[in-house]
């Protein structure tokens, strides 16, 4: 019980240290692209796009991690071309972070807007820039009332009543206003292998916020993307490769994998007489930390998906290898052909 006390402590610590701080994550990035950088807002295939992460960490240790996010965003046609040349996007970011026994809790609530510029692309085939801005109210609170000190430790059992010790009581409460900015370079060479990149800095304009009695700056987050989508001509296999940097101050996190997506069966273009369907299943890497497995099947628009990490860092010691489950919820409009209004989608722009 010590142990894990002591492993949440340290936890704790390390997220309130401002010599190591480091923000929120998923281990299915790829499922939520305008939480890390604001250029992707807009940047896909359809009218609308939403997703619902919910990760738990942890869970070995006396209490778990938790991360939700929500993510929308959609195209803004500026012409009544059926091809875009030009287009806005604007995306929605709501992330809600709870760490460990003392609560402490970080909420991220965002607003992003981008601009993408044609660079000769066509209906089938895009290619754009897109760059992007993200204004976020973040706030920080932690509960002391939820903490324990050494000296509750009687020696033979724990006592809440006892004196901790410390000066710090309560609930602190702390906000600021984080900006960011990013760009996106989309390109389709053809219908069977497409291309998305892009860079992000968040944080921009390091928020102070206190912590302890003591201010200070949120560390700039930097953040680097790159996936592809690859199909042999009338294949029913896709590769979806991708890798994910995000450094910010002593801190960094480097993923990077591929799922493999089987369409089972397409929609139909004119009837809607069957909806699609096709299940992915893929393994990632994440350097010094952990390897994660991804499920994920897509029906009509919508997505489930279910990830799982194995730490494989010096913490597996204390959580017995365990990492953390995360789950997906994700809608995206798919078709692209003539038919119903429902149907009647904006072409292609992302992957």
């Amino acid at each position: 019980m010590r142990k894990n006390s002591a492993i949440t402590l340290c936890l704790m610590l390390i997220s309130l240290c401002g010599s190591a701080q480091q923000d929120f994550h998923f281990s299915q990035f790829f499922a939520s692209p305008i939480t890390y950088n604001p250029a992707n807002s807009g940047a896909f295939q359809g009218n609308f796009r939403a997703a619902l992460n919910y990760r738990n960490q942890y869970s070995a240790l006396s209490e778990p991690f938790q991360t939700f996010g929500f993510a929308a965003d959609m195209p803004i046609k500026l012409t009544k071309e059926s091809y875009d040349r030009n287009f806005l996007g604007a995306g929605l970011v709501v992330v809600n972070d709870n760490s460990g026994t003392t609560s402490f809790n970080t909420l991220h609530l965002g607003g992003n807007l981008a601009y993408a510029v044609d660079l000769g692309g066509t209906n089938i085939n895009p290619h754009y820039i897109s760059l992007g801005l993200q204004v976020s109210f973040v706030q920080r609170t932690l509960d002391f009332g939820k903490t324990t000190w050494e000296t509750q430790w009687t020696g033979v059992g724990f006592d809440p009543a006892g004196a901790s010790g410390e000066s710090y009581e309560g609930k602190m409460n702390e906000s600021a206003v984080s900006l960011g900015a990013g760009f996106t370079y989309f390109r389709s060479f053809n219908e069977d292998v497409k291309f998305l990149g892009g860079a992000a800095l968040l944080n921009a304009n390091t928020p102070e916020v206190q912590l302890l009695g003591t201010e200070n700056n949120l560390f700039r987050k930097y953040v680097i993307h790159a996936g592809m989508a690859i199909a042999r001509p009338e294949s029913y296999v896709t590769f979806l490769p991708n890798m994910f940097v995000m450094m910010q101050g002593p801190n960094s996190i480097i993923d990077i994998g591929s799922e493999v997506e089987f369409s089972l069966w397409e929609r139909t273009e004119f009837t809607d007489f069957k909806n699609n369907l096709s299940a992915a299943a893929g393994a990632y890497y994440r350097y010094k930390d952990a390897v994660y497995f991804i499920g994920r099947v897509n029906y009509y628009d919508f997505s489930l998906g279910i990830s799982y990490d194995f730490t494989t860092s010096g913490l597996r010691n204390g959580n017995s290898g365990q990492g953390g489950v995360e789950l997906l919820v994700g809608y995206r409009t798919q078709f692209v052909g003539p038919g119903t209004n429902r149907q009647k989608l904006i072409n292609s722009k992302g992957l």
